[in-house]
């Protein structure tokens, strides 16, 4: 290991423009899930430090929501530009920590990339409104001004991405930023931060603090000096900052779990589904909130839509994502594996089959599954309702678009759904009555597109939502401007 390869992999803290590493500062290790060996370490920030970070994410607010707009988008024209010559390198470290395979991971930067475009040129359309006044003599103005510190809380799986969307929406908007990242990934999250550090942005603007959600993400949620909470994560975790997170009456923005489904009616292109689904259901080896979980399927087609899917399921092959004609990488850790394990026993016990896969793969190192289908699961079923978040999908069988609709709409989460029929009556009548955020037709669950609001229904959220002007909700609050003249 070179020196420079260490500095590299522990930039310590990034606080006011500066990286910093205090002496004595504890340490954790990211580990490649592929492998099992130490990519790197990163700080654990102390609770001092987090109070460091607010402070001077306060201090920067003063100037930086006074900054003019098309400069602060200016900052996010440069970093599209650095990104993309830094996008192979950050790729990398994002395979080397979570696994997804390189080109996911590539694609990846490449949202973030077209993320900074967007809120730059969103930006300029955070229009306010003029209000007819019911007295003489008077103007009425509404204009959007930015909060103040935002903590954005990020999850492994898309370790750029979610920063992405969050940090540049609050930046565009005027507000300074503490980031609190994944540990599992903490060193994509540097070399992200670090892109805003060579365009030269604002000390204090952006800061990024790394270390445990039940040390520092707590304390952020507490603080006094954060204004809001943007988080992306599970559903148990987002309850408790929503319940801290009002005591100083926060505002709070949850993006949260999903156990989304692929309904099938009879009248569909079962290749077309077949295809969606597995795509839906495998890619980032299942490890996403919009990832398909559940197949409910009309009766007529059930069984022959199940054997495609199962034939496509048993051709992925797993392995190392740096790897070339690899389709699905790593379970991020050992203890998710072993969850996902559990829930498949589970499954089998409650009188689900096993139809293929479902076994872990033998090797000496890396936390590899065979993805894995499962039939004849009942929709009161443990694995039909609890988000599993791995390669794991459930075949539930039904008797007509009704029934199908009442299976997909009975569990605690609503956050993507995709119906597949060549009927324009179930697409309208499926649009219409699904309870989730998202509704694809003829597509797969995981298809968002920027610019489009992005959340979910019920527990899979509390009502705000991301990637597209709708952001602004969360990130900017109304001030009311009466002038007599």
């Amino acid at each position: 290991m070179t020196q420079q390869t260490a500095m590299r992999r522990n930039r310590g803290l990034y606080i006011n423009g500066i990286w910093e590493v205090e002496e004595g500062q504890a340490v954790g290790e990211s580990i490649n899930p592929a492998t099992e060996e130490v990519v790197g370490t990163y700080s654990l920030a102390t609770s001092r430090q987090v109070n460091q970070a607010a402070e001077c994410a306060k201090r920067a607010f003063k100037a930086w929501k006074r900054t003019p707009l098309p400069e602060r988008a200016g900052y996010l024209w440069k970093a599209a530009e650095v990104f993309e010559t830094r996008k192979g390198e950050i790729a990398e470290m994002m395979t080397k920590e979570m696994g997804k395979v390189l080109a996911e991971s590539l694609g990846e930067v490449g949202v973030v990339i077209e993320t900074c475009k967007y809120m730059a040129g969103e930006g300029r359309r955070m229009f306010g409104e003029t209000v007819a006044s019911g007295a003489p003599d008077r103007q009425i103005t509404m204009i959007r001004e930015p909060v103040g510190v935002v903590a954005c809380i990020t999850p492994w799986n898309f370790p750029v991405a979610m920063g992405g969307y969050k940090i540049l929406a609050a930046l565009i908007s005027g507000n300074t930023v503490i980031w609190k990242p994944a540990s599992e990934v903490a060193l994509s999250s540097q070399l992200f931060t670090d892109v805003f550090h060579e365009i030269g942005l604002p000390k204090g603007v952006l800061n990024l603090i790394t270390g445990s959600g039940s040390k520092v993400g707590a304390q952020l949620a507490s603080h006094d000096d954060v204004k809001v909470i943007s988080f992306t994560g599970s559903t148990e975790v987002g309850i408790k900052l929503s319940e801290t997170a009002s005591r100083s009456l926060k505002r709070i923005s949850l993006e949260l779990g999903g156990k989304n489904a692929a309904i099938v009616l009879k009248d569909a292109d079962l290749d077309l589904a077949a295809e969606a689904i597995i795509k839906s259901a495998f890619t980032t080896t299942g490890q996403r909130c919009t990832a398909a979980s559940r197949v409910i399927a009309e009766k007529d087609i059930h069984d022959s839509l199940l054997e495609k899917v199962v034939e496509k399921t048993k051709a992925l092959k797993a392995g190392n994502g740096l790897e070339s004609g690899i389709d699905i990488g790593p379970i991020v850790n050992k203890q998710q594996l072993d969850l996902i394990m559990e829930y498949i026993d589970s499954a089998v016990r409650e009188g689900a089959q096993l139809e293929c896969g479902g076994k872990r793969i033998p090797g000496d190192k890396g936390y590899f599954m065979e993805p894995a289908v499962l039939s004849s699961v009942k929709p009161s079923d443990r694995i039909a309702q609890e988000e599993v978040f791995g390669p794991v999908l459930s075949f539930i069988k039904v008797k007509d678009f009704e029934e199908a609709i009442e299976v997909n709409n009975d569990t605690s989460y609503g956050l993507s759904t995709s119906l597949f029929t060549n009927s324009l009556h179930y697409a309208n009548k499926g649009a219409r009555e699904i309870e989730s955020g998202l509704v694809y037709i003829n597509n797969g669950t995981s298809n968002a597109e920027m610019g489009v609001a992005f959340g979910g229904m019920k527990q899979s959220g509390n009502g705000h939502r991301e990637v597209s002007h709708h952001v602004f909700d969360i990130m900017t609050e109304w001030k009311s401007v009466y002038i007599n003249y």
